[in-house]
């Protein structure tokens, strides 16, 4: 059976699950006005999920956190899960993350508490039809803006799908227990990449920081605590020592930047942070291992590896690369679907 029109599909919200919110690329471009830019948390994550339901562009998919949302589909849609492993579900059949499903009208998507990681995505063909603003449909929940009225899913909600015509896409049976499918190149949670360290540039505040401080940063383990949300991560452990005072005048914030307060625990800032800060920022974790980061767990042990500059720019080299040619190979999957029987 083959497919090539998607339209009209609604998602219905049965249960929302913990924490789930409508993200896409984030809302870039809008700091100096002080818009956050929000956006998933793990973007390669995100990205793959696009990649895998067909979409050429970065458009609204959902992101779950720690218990994915039961949600009915009415219509027609393609979806993928990609990220922490949930156990997702479709009609109760437990199917794997990394490959595209076809969803037709009825059919339950679900899942369970997350065995490994922390958020899953949800991709959907066409993707997510809500309100833009600023360009994006990215949910900031303290801003109270985008995804649905600026907030996580509750029951009862209801969303579209956008419409998507693209190429034939095959259709092909999975039986679920006993059906061995597994996506090998694409799957990327889990093992011992999940706690090796993360690597980090020191910034121009390092100055800030006593010789000391800094080697205590870059060998001591930090723990992940309960004080996180997509705004920023909260760590204990080895106090970072300054050399003074740890308030400067505020300098604007990236994903990843590493605050450290006069308390002297750093404090990792997320897709949600604000657009400035004014505590000393030690240093900036990489992009490669933002994704990584994004999906560790309360309790969580952290060691930071302090990189140089030119090392860092090369290491992102050889990670763009490798995820375009794994969002490509997503691509080329898209156009075969599984529909669970």
């Amino acid at each position: 059976m083959a497919l090539n029109e998607f339209e009209n599909a609604v998602i219905h919200v049965d249960a929302p699950g913990m924490y789930t919110t409508v993200q896409d690329a984030g809302r870039v471009g809008y700091q100096q006005y002080g818009m956050p830019v929000a956006g998933p948390m793990d973007s390669e994550s995100y990205l793959l999920g696009q990649a895998l339901v067909g979409n050429t562009e970065p458009v609204g998919a959902l992101e779950c956190t720690v218990l994915p949302p039961t949600l009915t589909v009415k219509g027609t849609c393609i979806v993928a899960f990609t990220g922490a492993d949930m156990q997702p579900t479709i009609n109760n059949v437990v199917v794997p993350r990394y490959i595209p499903f076809v969803c037709h009208e009825g059919d339950i998507i679900s899942g369970g508490f997350s065995q490994c990681g922390v958020r899953m995505y949800i991709a959907f063909s066409g993707g997510i039809d809500v309100p833009e603003i600023n360009g994006s449909v990215s949910t900031h929940t303290k801003a109270k803006i985008g995804g649905l009225e600026g907030r996580q899913l509750k029951a009862g909600d209801e969303f579209g799908i956008k419409s998507l015509t693209r190429e034939a896409v095959h259709v092909c049976d999975y039986y679920g227990e006993g059906h061995n499918l597994f996506n090998t190149v694409l799957y990327n949670r889990g093992g011992r990449e999940y706690h090796e360290p993360l690597r980090v540039v020191l910034g121009e505040q390092a100055k800030h920081f006593t010789e000391n401080g800094i080697k205590t940063f870059g060998s001591k383990i930090y723990t992940l605590t309960v004080q996180c949300d997509r705004m920023g991560f909260r760590l204990d452990g080895p106090i970072i020592e300054h050399v003074d005072s740890a308030d400067i005048i505020s300098d604007g914030a990236v994903f990843g930047s590493i605050q450290v307060p006069s308390d002297g625990n750093p404090i990792v800032l997320m897709a949600d942070r604000q657009t400035t800060g004014g505590y000393t920022k030690i240093g900036t974790i990489i992009t490669a291992d933002l994704p990584r980061l994004s999906q560790l767990p309360v309790g969580d042990g952290i060691h930071f590896d302090i990189v140089s500059i030119e090392d860092a720019q090369d290491i992102y080299r050889t990670y763009m690369k490798r995820l375009h040619k794994r969002m490509q190979l997503a691509y080329e999957q898209s156009t075969y679907v599984f529909k669970v029987n």
